[in-house]
């Protein structure tokens, strides 16, 4: 049923998921199939429908136990409470109360007695005006009735946004090793050597023979020469220093990012009178 229609009621239901519904207020639909516990965390079955008042806002939830066959229970939206990252639905009553609930077929469409029913059995006041923590992800509009023809449909569009940082890697190295070479100097040196010089000289005139005349004799004269001493000393030549320097390049980075954007088809009268047949 649209939800513009029966507005004498008030209420209306929203029917489960895949039917389609007025743009925007069908967006209700993501909750059908919840897990619904109690206020202790007791399972209590799933969500099957939803029934909304003409803001849109879900006035009551219809609760599928499997306690009656083909009944769903019925549970007022102002006091529940939804986790959609975890898909749970936690209302404020005992599991015990809401057996005894009221139970209606899911296509039922709500009237303005069994509205009252419903909340004299909870014990709560009809408050229409009360947001319900039942997140609908709808903004709430303004109180009091829509011009016929002025409804909104609000459609979030979303971008990915590119932000580039930096972090440091290990980009290879350098590796300084100090070895030892071995090679020879040749190097000039003068060395003396003694030697022995014999000469033969005529004697003085009128010198007589010592008493030493036809005795033998044996004289040693020692000979020096000079040879090379090699010594080493190690003393620092030079020194190697290493550093790091940072450099500075420009790189071009390049990534896809999303963008969301709406495509408006619009539709001849003749041809949505034919879908909907």
């Amino acid at each position: 049923m649209n939800l513009n229609e029966n507005k004498e009621t008030g209420l209306n239901r929203l029917e489960t998921a895949g039917t389609q519904e007025t743009q925007g207020r069908g967006e209700l639909n993501r909750y059908i199939g919840y897990e619904v516990v109690d206020k202790t965390g007791d399972k209590i079955g799933t969500l099957e429908c939803l029934w909304s008042d003409h803001t849109g806002q879900p006035a009551f939830l219809g609760v599928k136990t499997g306690w009656f066959f083909g009944k769903t229970h019925i549970v007022p939206s102002t006091t529940a409470e939804v986790n959609e990252r975890s898909g749970i639905i936690r209302l404020p009553y005992p599991k015990e109360m809401i057996k005894d609930a009221p139970a209606y077929d899911a296509d039922k469409t709500l009237d303005e007695a069994t509205e009252m029913e419903i909340y004299n059995y909870y014990h709560e006041e009809r408050r229409p005006e009360e947001r319900p923590r039942f997140d609908t992800g709808l903004e709430r509009e303004a109180s009091g009735p829509k011009p016929e023809g002025t409804e909104e449909t609000r459609i979030p569009l979303s971008e990915e946004e590119v932000k580039i940082g930096k972090r440091r890697v290990e980009a290879g190295g350098v590796r300084l090793r100090k070895i030892v070479r071995t090679e020879t100097v040749n190097q000039p040196v003068e060395l003396e050597r003694e030697e022995v010089v014999v000469e033969r000289v005529p004697a003085s005139e009128g010198q007589t023979a010592a008493g030493e005349a036809f005795a033998e004799k044996d004289v040693f004269i020692p000979l020096r020469r000079e040879e090379a001493v090699v010594q080493k000393e190690s003393h620092v030549k030079e020194e190697v220093r290493a550093h790091k320097r940072a450099d500075v390049e420009q790189q071009q980075v390049s990534e896809s990012v999303r963008k969301e954007d709406v495509q408006v088809e619009r539709q001849a009268e003749e041809e949505h009178l034919k879908d909907r047949k």
